[in-house]
């Protein structure tokens, strides 16, 4: 499947096309708030970014999987942590017919595929695992730009490496598929929170700075100081980044040890040419990170709160807290919807090739049926191809071709039947000729410079 820029005329068509229409006075359902419908003029944009993430990753040796949209509730509880907003705030719970809530829609993908690596006894197979995975995920959340209930993420995971340039390996990837899909305006931003010991000694101290400037905080981060300390340092509202600019550093109590892991990320990443900030604020809103933490965050949207296209880190203790051995871990989580936003806003716009290329017309019930055996060898060359064998009258026929502004016409009548023929037609100068069925697909492949299989 290829991909071009489309012009500002196609793309102004389109967006009329596209345009959201009320629903009819009455209606009595309408689409759950905080969900989209992802119409077939949308398409283009979530196969070019999924299609794109699973070559790259497959070329890396990642292995796709897939789990369950829900899960055990207490498999988020221990994994991500029961202090996350995700969890204490954001969760879809469901509650089984005459029973109690058991089971939670999925909010994040790490937690599932970790609990998949332990039960299907992964750490047997040869190390590292790499897996990847796409798909939906769902947080009870106020739904904003960027920001939905239902999102979609597609997720690199590694078990079984505590190398620092298994960190860098995972970055670099996720900075090549930005690459690939044409996406410039970002900056990774890069951090190192350490290990719980160093994290539980540095909370102590950001306490202190937070309780000194209390009237400075939000009402959420006064809540967060007591629960979950970390959080308060990527708060959204300014005053609260104000703050975090002040505070003290994580990277400066950090031990030897966890500052030479990260210098050795960060030199992984220079030898690599991967641009990047170090972000002393940024900790990732999540309990199982260690040592490493990353974002890439859109620059041309640096106005918007939900910036972040990706995100990820390294998570060594996650296995072992969900029951399994201890193994280390790593990974990234990219955003879809927000993907798509960016490619948008940078105006990488995209058209499929193998949108139709060819109206397939015919007149009378023998066409009709040899129309489809067409169809068939059409599908098999992989040429695309458009049609209304629904109609009856030619004349509708081609007008729908016109619609779809299609470069040729095949047309069948009786007579292209018996003769075993096919009539192409040039749409735009009308000019026709006889080609005999035997070597139409050649002909097509030639003309339409289409190679055999799409």
């Amino acid at each position: 499947m290829v991909f071009n820029k489309k012009t500002k005329a196609q793309q102004e068509e389109e967006n009329k096309a596209s345009a959201r229409v009320k629903p009819p006075a009455g209606f009595p359902v309408q689409v759950p708030r905080g969900t989209q419908d992802i119409l077939p003029q949308e398409q283009k944009y979530w196969e070019y970014v999924v299609e794109t993430a699973k070559a790259v990753a497959r070329g890396f040796g990642w292995q796709r999987i897939d789990t369950p949209m829900f899960e055990e509730t207490i498999l988020f509880t221990r994994g991500v942590g029961e202090e996350t907003d995700i969890v204490s705030k954001e969760l879809f719970e469901l509650k089984r017919r005459g029973g109690s809530s058991q089971y939670a829609l999925r909010p994040e993908g790490t937690s599932a595929v970790a609990r998949a690596y332990i039960e299907h006894g992964m750490r047997s197979w040869p190390k590292p695992v790499k897996l990847f995975y796409v798909g939906p995920y769902f947080r009870y959340d106020r739904p904003q730009a960027g920001r939905w209930r239902q999102f979609h993420q597609i997720g690199l995971e590694v078990f079984g490496s505590s190398a620092p340039i298994t960190d860098a390996q995972v970055i670099y990837v996720t900075n090549l598929m930005f690459g690939e899909l044409g996406i410039e305006d970002y900056v990774l931003k890069i951090n190192s929170i350490g290990g719980p010991g160093e994290r539980k000694e540095y909370i102590k101290v950001l306490r202190d700075h937070y309780r000194r400037n209390r009237k400075k905080m939000c009402r959420l981060c006064a809540e967060r100081l007591k629960t979950n300390p970390l959080r308060v340092l990527d708060c959204k509202e300014e005053k609260c980044q104000q703050l975090a600019n002040t505070a003290p550093r994580l990277l400066d109590h950090l031990t030897d040890v966890s500052k030479q892991y990260f210098e050795s990320v960060l030199k992984s990443l220079d030898a690599l040419e991967v641009k990047y900030e170090v972000a002393p604020s940024l900790v990732r809103g999540l309990d199982y990170y260690t040592h490493t933490v990353f974002e890439f965050v859109a620059k041309k949207r640096e106005d918007v709160a939900q910036n972040t296209l990706a995100g990820g880190g390294r998570y060594d203790g996650l296995v072992r807290a969900l029951g399994g051995r201890d193994t280390p871990g790593t990974g990234v989580s990219i955003g879809v919807e927000r993907v798509i936003d960016q490619l948008k806003a940078e105006e990488v716009e995209l058209t499929v090739t193998d949108a139709p290329q060819l109206f397939i017309a015919h007149l009378g019930e023998l066409a009709k049926n040899q129309s489809l055996r067409i169809m068939r060898d059409l599908q098999v060359a992989g040429i695309p191809f458009a049609e209304s064998i629904h109609r009856d009258g030619m004349q509708a026929q081609l007008k729908a071709a016109d619609r779809l502004r299609v470069q040729s016409a095949l047309i069948i009548g009786h007579k292209e039947v018996i003769d075993k023929t096919v009539i192409l037609r040039n749409m735009e100068s009308g000019m026709q000729e006889v080609i005999p069925q035997e070597k139409l697909i050649e002909e097509l492949q030639r003309r339409l410079h289409i190679q055999n299989g799409g």
